[in-house]
């Protein structure tokens, strides 16, 4: 006889052994039990939790002998073949290979007519996002208003790619990533059967690389005791799991910490072909982390054992929780990017990591932003301390540089604004920093000083506050405003708000009207009041923007047949 997988030998034939999906079961039940059955159910949610596996069970209750009822007897004729999948009354579809409108047309014309055997004629149709349109409008007439002997189940794990007139005559039932703890109880529920004997925390290192999928969890068992016997050990899972596992990616994140770029190269799995899930182990154990920032150890959202639990929190305390929310916004750029060029997956990876373990790879940019802005106030008014450096960990507190650093001998370069019309700024390199005199005007404010309403008056701060409201919001729109754009100007109630040259998508995302009521909400919440946002986009100078040289210039030049190379900033 052929071996049977355990995701198929532990295949739940009840509702009371469906794992994780309490309240979806109890909907189901509760709908058999006071006879108010739909004619349409949809059944959504990511793979291996179980959508199939419950709507079979949904469909074996309805035509249970002794049904409809919550708890399917399991052995009359009906249950049995069911269980079996030969039932003639149950029709399992497959949309992947049935899209077409013929096919649909053909379900139709049978539908009408009664069930042979069994009470009602359900059909099951799995990954049912994958019917073409036309197919889709060919069943709306027949899915609104079915015979009454017909039911219709439908699964799929992508239920935004459904049309709303499918979705608007269907229940909707959505099931959720299944629990570490729930996987690893299952786990070890499934060994024991088995007369398995592993390491005690196997089954939580298995669940906890399935991310929620009860059918990765069990493939997963199967290939571990293919790999290591009856008595697997947690290293052994590591093996499997593609080097993902906690120690590895504690090591790792280690390195990215300790800004040791050789180590995180050297750390990085060694085979090529898993990045995509090796990044995936690593993007859940930073959102664990930044859940334990935020919640604490104890959080009821928090899925991890004592082990992971402590290593959690000890990273917690030294990152913090903004540069943890930095660090998973990179990731996930990567895996975005990854999806674009899946050829150059490795490389990918390397960079992102690389550029978090660079020093000051991932300082907020908001704060680098206002330190400029406050560096460049200071240094046109005449020195002054510089506003101090970022800190480099989430909770240490910002030091103070020494004081023959505070004020540099020799101003660095400041940024060129790019506002239409504006002038070039250069400054000489051997020029001292002006000398304060009775005629220069008086030194602003730093910023953080209340003005008359409570609230801090430099523009750079209502700016920081502002992204940091966004950031929440409208993350595509705050990233590209901390990178590119800053408020220039604020008076009364309207507010300048300049950008750098942008590229043509950049700007016309900023120029569409939610994202800009979007900003001037931001700010108005930043300012304490209601205000007019301006936008003005920069643009790449031309010729005609460069200086002309000077007569002396333009003479030798002719005279000696010259070229005149001309700068901006």
């Amino acid at each position: 006889m052929s071996y049977l997988v355990l995701a198929r030998k532990y295949r739940p034939r009840d509702f009371d052994s469906v794992v994780g999906q309490k309240d979806l079961t109890e909907v189901l039940r509760g709908a058999i039990r006071d006879d108010r059955v739909g004619h349409a159910y949809l059944f959504c949610g990511p793979r291996g939790t179980g959508k199939t596996t419950t709507a079979r069970i949904f469909a074996k209750a309805l035509n249970c002998v002794e049904g409809p009822t919550p708890n399917p007897c399991g052995v009359c004729e009906r249950c049995v073949a069911a269980d079996e999948g030969h039932e003639v009354d149950i029709i399992e579809i497959d949309a992947a290979s049935h899209t077409g409108v013929d096919y649909v047309r053909e379900l139709r014309e049978q539908a009408a007519y009664a069930p042979m055997a069994a009470r009602h004629k359900i059909y099951l149709i799995d990954e049912v996002h994958m019917l073409s349109k036309s197919a889709f409008n060919a069943l709306l007439k027949t899915l609104e208003e079915p015979p009454p002997h017909v039911k219709f189940l439908f699964a799929t794990t992508e239920p935004q790619k459904l049309l709303d007139t499918v979705l608007s005559r269907c229940q909707i039932l959505r099931l959720s990533p299944i629990s570490e703890t729930d996987i690893a109880g299952r786990l070890d529920f499934v060994m024991q059967a088995e007369g398995f004997t592993p390491e005690p925390g196997v089954s939580r290192e298995v669940a906890r690389l399935a991310r929620g999928g009860m059918r990765d969890a069990l493939s997963m068992t199967d290939q571990l005791i293919a790999l290591a016997g009856t008595s697997p050990k947690v290293e052994d899972v590591a093996r499997l799991g593609g080097e993902g596992g906690l120690a590895e990616l504690d090591l790792l994140l280690t390195a990215v910490e300790d800004n040791d770029r050789s180590a995180v190269m050297s750390l990085l799995p060694s085979r090529e072909g898993g990045e995509g899930e090796y990044l995936g182990h690593l993007l859940n154990h930073l959102r664990h982390t930044l859940v334990v920032a935020l919640c604490g150890a104890d959080a009821p959202m928090l899925e991890a054992g004592e082990e992971e639990r402590v290593v959690l929190v000890a990273r917690a305390k030294r990152l913090g929780a903004d540069r943890l929310q930095i660090w998973l916004e990179e990731l996930l750029a990567a895996r975005e990017r990854m999806r674009q060029l899946p050829s150059q997956s490795r490389l990918v990876l390397e960079v992102a990591l690389l550029d978090l373990a660079r020093p000051g790879g991932d300082w907020p940019l908001a704060e680098l932003e206002a330190r400029l802005v406050a560096m460049e106030g200071r240094l046109a008014a005449g020195g002054g301390e510089v506003a101090p450096r970022p800190p480099a960990s989430g909770g240490a507190a910002p030091q103070q540089r020494p004081a023959q650093d505070a004020a540099p001998r020799r101003p660095s370069m400041l940024r060129p604004d790019t506002s239409p019309g504006a002038a070039p700024v250069r400054q000489a390199p051997d020029q001292p920093p002006p000398q304060a005199t009775q005629h220069q005007h008086p030194e602003p404010d730093p910023p953080g000083i209340p003005g008359p309403g409570g609230r801090p008056t430099d523009p750079a701060i209502h700016w920081r506050a502002a992204l940091d409201s966004l950031a929440g919001r409208q993350g595509e729109v705050q990233r590209l405003l901390a990178r590119g754009a800053r408020l220039t100007r604020l008076e009364g109630g309207r507010a300048l708000v300049t950008t750098r040259p942008l590229g043509d998508a950049d700007r016309k995302l900023l120029e569409a009207p939610r994202v800009q009521t979007a900003i001037a909400r931001a700010l108005a919440e930043a300012i304490g009041h209601d205000i007019e946002l301006q936008i003005e986009f920069g643009r790449v100078p031309t010729k005609a923007d460069l200086p002309k040289p000077d007569p002396f210039t333009e003479k030798v030049a002719e005279t000696f047949g010259g070229l005149v190379e001309r700068e901006h900033d």
